[in-house]
């Protein structure tokens, strides 16, 4: 479908209708998780020590799902904590909201600033609509199909410049990365060579949002899960970001194992850098 079918005045309207229900909500939610943040909280582990799970995260996901269950209960919902399953949906003619309550609850546990609250939006399986909010960083990005991106309401590109060395390029590591320490090194021993800087900030939908913004020169990181970039992937896209796996392959939200985020002439001189990536994702 090209991109002016799916910027039908219907579309955007529905999408624009779900946004504004979040964008309702969530300067309580906000406020109320910086206080959690900075009061304490209960804290429990998920995979492994390293994958963690807040109180704060269980409580911001009631939030969001209590009002899209009120205002749209056809819709159906993936999110993090509650590991909703909605595959068989994804490519479906309905909505889909991807939700991460807290992405980057690690550095929100340690009291860090880099976290969000991703809510993305899928049509027929395809991210059209999303806000990501950084409130202690005091950001909130916000994109829909066709119509750009916006932070903290005023519109962003990603950055123009053409050489690695003119920005900093972020990344991520799995939480089972002992198991892939080795391709991982090689991939950003690449980055060290070339880039202006190298930084492991710990929330990917931030990283999305800070490329399509222009702070950041480009992001890649593997084994990403749905709620991680439901929302960054059409925030970065219409700020003008080339998105695709280490395949140089379209991204799926459901089954891609990774993602290279950058302008297209950056994105083409990162891609054979993070060719490691694939050796780490079939390494366990």
């Amino acid at each position: 479908m090209s991109k002016d079918s799916w910027a039908s005045t219907e579309l955007v309207q529905a999408i624009e209708a779900r946004l504004a229900i979040i964008e309702g909500l969530l300067p309580a939610l906000e406020t109320e998780l910086l206080d959690l943040q900075s009061k304490g909280y209960q804290t429990s582990t998920k995979t492994n020590s390293f994958d963690l799970v807040t109180e704060a995260d269980l409580h911001s996901e009631k939030k969001i799902m209590a009002a899209i269950g009120q205002y749209f209960p056809e819709d159906g919902i993936c999110s993090e904590e509650s590991q909703t399953q909605t595959l068989p949906l994804a490519t479906s003619d309905s909505f889909i909201w991807v939700i991460d309550p807290i992405d980057g609850t690690v550095n929100y546990a340690n009291k860090l600033h880099h976290w969000g609250i991703s809510v993305g939006i899928l049509y027929n399986g395809t991210p059209v609509g999303g806000i990501v909010s950084a409130p202690a960083l005091k950001l909130q990005y916000r994109a829909v199909i066709g119509k750009g991106a916006t932070k903290n309401g005023s519109p962003i590109q990603v950055n123009p410049n053409k050489e690695l060395s003119q920005g900093v390029v972020t990344t991520g590591f799995p939480y089972d990365r002992a198991h892939r320490a080795e391709p991982l090194s090689r991939a950003l021993a690449n980055m060290l060579k070339v880039a202006g800087g190298v930084r492991r900030l710990g929330a990917a939908a931030v990283d999305f949002c800070m490329v399509a913004d222009g702070s950041l020169i480009a992001y890649y990181e593997m084994q990403l899960k749905p709620w991680d970039m439901a929302a960054g992937l059409i925030i970065a896209k219409e700020a003008g970001a080339q998105i695709t796996d280490f395949n140089n392959q379209a991204v799926d939200p459901f089954k891609s194992h990774g993602v290279v985020v950058a302008n297209p002439e950056i994105h083409r001189k990162l891609l054979p850098l993070t060719a490691p990536m694939l050796e780490a994702i079939a390494a366990y």
